[in-house]
């Protein structure tokens, strides 16, 4: 078997990386349904983490216990060694609907963050100008959402995430409702974010394309009630090109996650 379809594993850059988030034998019951069942991972400092599942797998529900917004049935979530389990604001956390605040401007809207905890102050706009226009909003500061296209109102939403500061974020399908010439797009934009600042980010799909192209690594969850059925390592050359798609590699990853997910 290929090297890049072992499991468990992880991607050679990030081998000496540090542990930045620990989630530590996590089990959710809502009455008498189990959401998630003994869920384990660790994930290194800088590393790109793709989970996959069916709908119901309880993704969403395991980004909700990451952040803080959901109280576990047992286990814990551990961030840089530090116990975070039920304490909100601790990640940054982007879902697939964009949320602006359509009274906001583009830059008011990054900014938001700031505005609602301590108040925006003058740097604040400053540093989140400096950021959107580094990545291709500059000319859209002072636009409003309605005035956006789908995808632009996602890279907003993207940049209100990066500029509240945490260095571990969740990202909930942030491309799932885009259309495919676009998402691909904004794929690559997301990989030069994630390579010019050097986050931490774990990233729900359920497109299995966007994983492989995007990931370090693969977590393949089981139906209800969610488990880890396996951690797949993408070995495939960073920065990635278009031609990865058509690789060997690509595409045996591609049908060992199929066969995981419809078996």
């Amino acid at each position: 078997m290929p090297e890049a379809l072992k499991s468990p594993g992880t991607v050679g850059s990030q081998q000496s990386a540090p542990t930045k988030l620990s989630i530590e034998n996590l089990n959710v019951r809502f009455g008498s349904v189990t959401a998630l069942s003994d869920v384990s991972l660790d994930i290194s400092d800088g590393e790109f983490v793709c989970i996959l599942g069916a709908s119901g797998c309880g993704k969403s529900t395991l980004f909700n216990v990451v952040s803080g917004l959901l109280k576990a049935t047992s286990g814990k979530i551990v961030l840089d060694g530090h116990d975070v389990s039920n304490r909100p604001g601790q990640v940054g956390y982007m879902l697939q609907k964009d949320l602006m605040l359509p009274w906001r401007t583009v830059l008011g809207n990054i900014t938001l963050a700031a505005s609602l905890t301590r108040g925006a102050t003058a740097r604040d706009r400053v540093e989140a100008a400096e950021l959107a226009s580094r990545y291709g909003l500059g000319d859209f500061l002072n636009h409003y959402p309605h005035a956006l296209s789908g995808g632009m109102r996602q890279r907003v939403a993207m940049m209100r995430t990066i500029a509240a500061g945490r260095q571990v974020m969740l990202l909930d399908e942030p491309f799932g409702a885009l259309d495919a010439q676009t998402r691909l797009g904004m794929q690559q934009w997301l990989l030069q974010l994630w390579r010019d600042l050097k986050r931490t980010v774990l990233f729900v799909t359920h497109d299995v394309d966007e994983a492989i192209y995007l990931a370090d690594r693969i977590v393949v969850m089981t139906p209800r009630p969610g488990r880890i059925a396996e951690i797949l390592t993408v070995d495939l050359p960073r920065p990635r090109p278009l031609e990865v798609l058509t690789t060997d590699i690509f595409v045996g990853l591609k049908r060992q996650i199929m066969q995981h997910l419809y078996h």
